[in-house]
């Protein structure tokens, strides 16, 4: 009985030992979890990530012709306008778009599938924009056409936009600017997958 109670002591020191070495090693092989929800909001809270900015100085002609009737006379001369015009385009991708079902871990790389590349927002630079030279018809309504001539050169500005290949540029700067602040956010590496749609341009 005073062999067991002398022994007591190192047995209770022995088995707290094991049990601080069984603890220590299970925790060794817990395996990192990777959070898609809160990866997400992080990406949501960014909202529309303005990624290239293009700027245009163009010349925009616009004509409009007055009625003929009988291939004999016109009501007045046609209406002809010429602006010299600046404005900007602004290349985005809209990340509130992505979906949890976007982001895949696979090992230690994140996969994630980025929304189409597209113009944030367009517009002259009225500041900028003058008119060149004004020819109108009398019988017509004279600011009307000129705020046609404003709106005709402003999606000019848009089809220069897709023309000079800004949604791809748009792609490009992802990979540049957005790639580091998402692995910085998740701790994993980050490959970036983005598709440009193709953008039927109309000035109608």
């Amino acid at each position: 009985m005073r062999l067991i109670i002398k022994l007591f002591p190192w047995l209770v020191i022995i088995l707290l030992g094991a049990w601080v070495y069984i603890t220590y090693k299970s925790d060794q092989k817990i395996e990192t979890i990777i959070n898609r929800s809160a990866i997400l909001q992080e990406v949501e809270a960014l909202g529309k990530l303005e990624l290239v900015k293009y700027n245009f100085k163009e010349i925009t002609e616009v004509t409009e012709v007055s009625k003929e009737y009988f291939r004999l006379f016109k009501l007045g001369p046609d209406s002809k306008i010429a602006l010299i015009s600046e404005g900007h385009a602004v290349g985005c991708i809209d990340l509130t778009k992505i979906k949890e079902s976007d982001l895949v871990l696979e090992d230690d790389t994140l996969y994630i599938n980025l929304p189409s590349p597209e113009i944030c927002y367009y517009k002259l630079d009225m500041e900028n924009t003058r008119i060149y030279s004004l020819q109108t018809n009398p019988m017509k309504n004279e600011k009307e056409f000129i705020q046609k001539a404003y709106k005709h050169a402003e999606r000019e500005i848009k089809a220069s936009a897709l023309n000079s290949g800004i949604l791809e540029q748009t792609r490009e700067n992802a990979e540049i600017i957005l790639k580091p602040l998402l692995e910085q956010v998740s701790g994993h590496k980050v490959v970036l997958i983005t598709r440009v749609e193709e953008v039927k341009i109309n000035l109608e």
